[in-house]
């Protein structure tokens, strides 16, 4: 029959699907009826516009995939082409289609059902070519159109005892990690990999591919065909076993490829002939490729009767039907072997001799030509229900290598319950489900306890089926849920039958339920009347046509018990008796026209999503590493987002822990994101809309429960256009910041401070820190990943150009106010930016990174030394306990964006804004007295918009700003406490830093920091030791090379933190390799390993461009790619984008020489070269005299 090689006709599945794009590349969703008719419309998400698609090398300009339902003879009518076409609507939106989808999909219906393959291959050209045509401007269909286009036409195949969608639909258990959108994997779905954008088609020329989708076909990614000098017509084999053969089709080729001959079901001996040197024998696997040319003589023959009669043409022409074979009746012509005469007379009636001589004219100069691919796999779907649970078991003979998985879409409460061999395919299950070896479920939702013995397959079963299975002894039995529409009924019937059933035998010499129809007869009491009309003939009566199956009662409601009796002992099966036969019951064979597909597809998608929602709550609330980010895409294209949506704000207001309502939150606004489509504008941007104060409010005094519910609330406004969505998505990215915040200030525990002597007044406290190379590591120390992964970083404390470039310093003063100077790059520079606060709400803004004075006004406050907020004003707080007010000065000699320990956004001021960045607020007046000329106030530098720094101080810098406040303040605190104190400054600050800076420029030498997968978040530094002399040798061999970029980290952090939240699998195994990559160049260093030192550095930048793509701009490129002969290895520092390279040179002491070499290269723009040697001293802190007719500038400082 069709659906396999059968016959004197080698039937592959008649129905068809083809796709087809035309030159003009314009795109058209085309859904033909089988009167011919159709209808041409965008999808309703896309504007009717024409789009030019550029395709990969090689391949032809028009490209199209088009389905049928290709039925063969006695099959009822397939899903609408509606349905088919939606499913691959489906499919081009989450990828499925290749990155470059066709942009014509087809729906192709067969004109009538006794079509034959052959005849579905020869309508779906015609359609294909008709559209091809139209979209050339023809007012005919032209075969010129075929020149330079390339069709995939699909078979769909006749019906499948285990599927109700077909052989195509059944899903498999697999699951692809690397998908960008999350779904179900149908053979449809492997067979389109293989045939696209994986493999098949690869480097074919134009033409049209022709591929059944009844058997599972795996092949090699590099599958080895040879176009060169191809033509004609070329056959896709498989190598087989002569065993397997012997109930399938071969081919008989020469030693060149051309093919002789088709076999099927051949004799041992012919059989034999086929075989290879390895014993192997060339398998029919139902793929077929037709070059241009040879397409082009193809499709002449639809004007020419009786082939008129295979499309719908000559079905409006009222030619009578007739069945032709792909293989048996197209392709065989071409074979060497054969004769015309012994051709055309093994056709059978005489239509169909008619159409061979036709087909023998047209197609016979061509030459058939066979391409076997090695390691390929295939396997028939056939009906035996064992064959079918081998095939999605992992036994010996399935298509093991497409990566089965035990467990595939699915939820399951006890999965140790599962026993190896057997499989769950978009399954929920709950409780204690018990499934033996050789057994699979697909598509159920059950509920324990339960235990399904070997041999079962259930599919399609609801929870509501779970009470009737506990205590069911199931083995050896197919248990399927349909779901049926008799006209406009739907309903649900169930069906079941035995391992070893076979549907068509005669019931004299078949089983039922895997025992002779006379002993299931005897036991339950069922007769033959009851199953089969008396006037049946005694040959026809079959498992396909007995009237098991109850479908409607007249007084109760009928459910999966009404079949399950029938597997009961004789005792209980007669109190079942009675209900059975007063229901109108069904025969397979009548079930089938009723099936509803549109309603089974769309229940598998539902209960996809729901185990879909289960897993979600699974990954947040068990910390696991799995991204969902693909089931996001898959929820948003499907419809199902609000659903996910509802879990997420579940999970993050019921799960009581930070960490995961943060993810959770970042995993909403990926949501957002995915519903804007690409549109609204970028993802990162401004989060302080005053609509969503209230519930960040909520955030920030921990009642996230509360925050979340008026989140939630809020968004409903804010989805109805893209701009809005991407706004509300920033504003679940702001409200996660807030809950990383609270994470990380966990570590404020391990900040201890002692109370010291207060330094006299007037007498300056003055820190001054190196810079820091971050040799291995950075990135992992970047909350959240550094509390839920881990990290670990190398760094080295430097000198740059013999001094520390960054320092700090602060004094009592008399007057109760907070002057605030950010000096140019030394100590004696004159100020910069100037600020002055007198009053609490002054420093409100603190945490605004943007701010003036933003990192200043933290650090008051983190130090404690001002209580914000507070009922007592500032003057009052300054006086009870200090006396007197503060005066801090800060300065850095290296750039902003530089890479050695500055962060974005932490400045003074900048020239655009002083006090608030609305610029509302008055200009506050600075203290000092006014200089010359000037009328009145000094005003903030800033304001006036002199020339300034660029906004941005490090982290190095805020260790410093700390360590001078405690001391003025007369305090003190460990280097560690300082490190985390460090850490909670940043937070509060928001700018949501790591730990690496402070560690690298507050401990001195080469070390080692660290961070556990927990909280609350600690640092612990371990100091490397390095081999006697190594450290010099470290200083004459590292050189900094300032590149001329900047680079705003802010940016690649949003980007990195947002990309950890989704788990990105790129950056789960990134940061695992940042970690280990760092215990290697710790372990380097302690070696003394220049040449192993190299590698981690470069390692480590190739890790850094993994996180944040990007960050190399060509300039950086061209002076890496300059320099890599002379170094062992080079990076830039930081985050990258610019700022400073490090490099760690072959020979010593080559600054003058790398000068030479770069001054040489072009496009590097102002570079500069720096010495650096390794500070092996720390940060120093001193007490400091001063000058006192000079209150803003110590003239000469005197140590104390």
């Amino acid at each position: 029959g069709a659906g396999t090689l059968a016959g004197a006709g080698l039937h592959l599945p008649a129905g068809t699907a083809a796709a087809v794009q035309g030159a003009g590349g314009s795109v058209a969703w085309t859904v033909r009826r089988g009167d011919g008719g159709g209808v041409e419309c965008p999808p309703p998400h896309l504007p009717a516009r024409r789009l030019r698609l550029r395709l990969p090398a090689r391949q032809a300009a028009g490209l199209a995939l088009a389905l049928s339902p290709g039925r063969g003879g006695g099959c009822q009518p397939s899903a609408p082409p509606v349905s088919r076409l939606a499913e691959l609507e489906a499919r081009r939106l989450r990828g499925g289609l290749g990155p470059r989808p066709p942009p014509l999909l087809l729906a192709v219906e067969d004109p009538w059902a006794r079509l034959g393959s052959g005849g579905a291959t020869l309508n779906a050209l015609l359609v294909a070519a008709e559209h091809l045509s139209a979209r050339a401007g023809c007012t005919v269909v032209s075969s010129d159109v075929l020149r330079e286009a390339r069709i995939l036409i699909l078979h769909m195949g006749r019906d499948f005892s285990f599927d109700d969608c077909g052989r195509a639909f059944t899903c498999l258990p697999v699951e692809e990690p690397g998908a960008l959108a999350e779904a179900l994997v149908c053979n449809l779905d492997s067979l389109l990999g293989t045939m696209t954008h994986r493999q098949l088609c690869v480097g074919s020329p134009p033409g049209v591919w022709v591929c059944s989708t009844d058997m599972l076909l795996t092949v090699p990614s590099a599958p080895g065909i040879d176009w060169d000098g191809f033509q004609g017509v070329r056959v896709i084999a498989v190598p087989g076993s002569q065993v397997y053969a012997r109930n399938h089709g071969v081919y008989l080729a020469d030693e060149q490829g051309l093919v002789h001959d088709i076999i099927y079901k051949g004799t041992e001996a012919q059989i034999q002939r086929c075989a290879g040197p390895n014993g192997t024998v060339p398998l029919v696997c139902g793929v077929v490729f037709f070059s241009s040319d040879a397409a082009e003589q193809l499709l002449a023959t639809h004007v020419i009767p009786p082939l008129d009669a295979c499309t719908y043409m000559g079905l409006d022409s009222g030619a009578p039907p007739i069945q032709l074979s792909l293989f048996f009746d197209i392709v065989l012509c071409m074979a060497r072997g054969m004769t015309e005469e012994d051709f055309v007379k093994g056709g059978g009636d005489t239509s169909v001799r008619s159409a061979r001589s036709v087909l023998w004219t047209a197609l016979r100069a061509f030459p058939l030509s066979m391409a076997c691919i090695p390691d390929a796999s295939y396997d028939y779907m056939t009906t035996s229900a064992s064959n079918h649970i081998r095939s999605l078991t992992l036994l010996p003979g399935s298509a093991s290598h497409l990566r089965f998985c035990k467990t595939a879409h699915s939820h399951v409460d006890q999965p140790s319950l599962l026993e190896d061999g057997s499989s769950v395919t978009n399954c929920l299950l709950e409780g204690a489900v018990r499934l033996a070896a050789g057994s699979v479920i697909q598509h159920c939702h059950l509920q324990g306890p339960l235990e399904i013995g070997p041999g079962c397959l259930l599919s399609g079963l609801t929870a509501g089926s779970s009470p009737a299975l506990q205590g069911c002894p199931l083995r050896d039995i197919v248990l399927q849920g349909h779901h049926v529409r008799l006209h406009d009924l739907p309903c649900r019937v169930f069906t079941l039958t035995g391992l070893l059933d076979d549907w068509q035998s005669p019931a004299d010499a078949a089983t039922y339920l895997n025992v002779p129809w006379a002993e299931f007869f005897h036991r339950t009491g069922i007769r033959e009347g009851d199953l089969w009309d008396a006037e049946m003939p005694r040959r026809s009566r079959c498992l396909l046509s007995a009237r098991l199956f109850p479908v409607l009662h007249a007084c109760e409601a009928l459910g999966l018990e009404d079949v399950l009796w029938l597997l009961a002992p004789a005792a209980v099966a007669g109190e079942r008796l009675a209900r059975w036969r007063a229901a109108w019951r069904m025969s397979w064979q009548e079930l089938l026209p009723c099936l509803d597909k549109a309603a089974e597809l769309g229940a598998r998608r539902a209960l996809f999503f729901l185990q879909g929602q289960r897993k979600v709550r699974r990954v947040l609330l068990g910390r696991q590493d799995s991204s969902l980010l693909p089931l996001t895409r898959s929820a948003v294209h499907e419809g199902y987002h609000e659903a996910v949506l509802c879990t997420l704000d579940e999970v993050a207001s019921t799960a009581g822990d930070t960490g995961i309502a943060a993810r959770a939150l970042a995993c909403i606004a990926d949501v957002l994101s995915c519903m804007a489509r690409g549109e609204g504008g970028l993802r990162s941007g401004p989060a302080a809309n005053r609509e969503w104060a209230s519930a960040f409010r909520h955030l920030e005094s921990g009642d996230i429960a509360s925050g979340v519910r008026e989140l939630a609330a809020e968004r409903q406004k804010w989805m109805s256009r893209p701009a809005l969505l991407v706004r509300a998505a920033r504003h679940y990215e702001g409200a996660e910041q807030i809950l990383i915040r609270q994470a990380v200030m966990s570590s404020c525990q391990f900040v201890t401070v002692r109370q010291v002597e207060l330094p006299p007044l007037g007498h300056w406290v003055q820190v001054t820190c190196p810079a820091r190379l971050d040799l291995s590591g950075g990135w992992s120390d970047t909350p959240p990943i550094t509390y839920e992964h881990g990290g670990a970083v190398v760094d080295v404390a430097v000198l740059v150009d013999g001094c520390r470039p960054i320092g700090a310093r602060v004094r009592r003063i008399s007057e109760p106010e907070l002057r605030l100077v950010s000096l140019g790059g030394t100590p004696q520079s004159e100020a910069a930016v100037e600020l002055v606060c007198r009053e609490l709400e002054h420093l409100q803004d603190y945490c605004q990174p943007h701010a003036p004075g933003a990192l200043l006004k933290a650090a008051f406050i983190c130090t404690q030394v001002v209580q914000f907020p507070s009922q007592k004003p500032l003057r009052a707080q300054l006086m009870e306990s200090f006396g007197g007010g503060f005066e801090v000065h800060t300065w850095s000699k290296l750039p902003h964006g530089s890479g050695l320990g500055k962060s974005a956004g932490k400045g003074l001021g900048s020239p655009s804004c002083c006090q608030h960045q609305d610029g509302l607020s008055p200009l506050l007046p600075c203290s000092r007295e006014p200089g010359p000329g000037s009328h009145g106030h000094v005003w903030c530098l800033a304001a006036l918009a002199l020339p300034v720094l660029p906004a941005g101080t490090s982290s190095i810098l805020a260790g410093a700003v700390m360590a001078s406040l405690y001391q003025a303040a007369g305090k003190a605190a460990s280097t560690e406490s300082l490190i985390h104190a460090v850490l909670h400054l940043e937070q509060r600050l928001t700018t949501g830093g790591g730990w690496q800076d402070q560690v690298g420029g507050l401990v001195p030498s080469i070390k080692i920091g660290r961070s556990k997968a927990q909280l609350p978040l600690r640092v612990e530094v371990q100091k490397i030791p390095v081999p006697t002399g190594f450290t010099q040798t470290l200083n004459n061999h590292l050189l900094l090379v300032y590149t001329g970029k900047t680079r705003l980290a802010r940016n690649l952090l949003q980007d990195v933190v947002r990309n950890w939240y989704a788990r990105l699998p790129s950056a789960v195994q990134n940061a695992d390799a940042l970690v280990s990559n760092a215990e290697e160049c710790a372990q380097a260093l302690r070696q003394g390993n220049l040449l192993l030192i190299g590698k981690c550095l470069d390692r480590y930048w190739q890790q850094k461009k993994c996180m944040a793509p990007g960050c190399e701009p060509l300039a950086v490129g061209r002076m890496m790619d300059a320099l890599r002969p002379y170094v062992y290895g080079q990076c830039l520092a930081g985050a990258g984008g610019g700022g400073f390279l490090y490099v760690l040179t072959k020979g010593p002491q080559q600054k003058e020489a790398l000068h030479q070499i770069l001054a040489k290269t072009e496009g590097l723009g102002n570079f500069s070269i720096h010495s650096i040697e390794v500070d092996t001293g720390g940060f120093s802190v001193e007490v400091v005299g001063c000058d006192p007719k000079d209150s803003a500038h110590p003239r000469e400082d005197v140590a104390m």
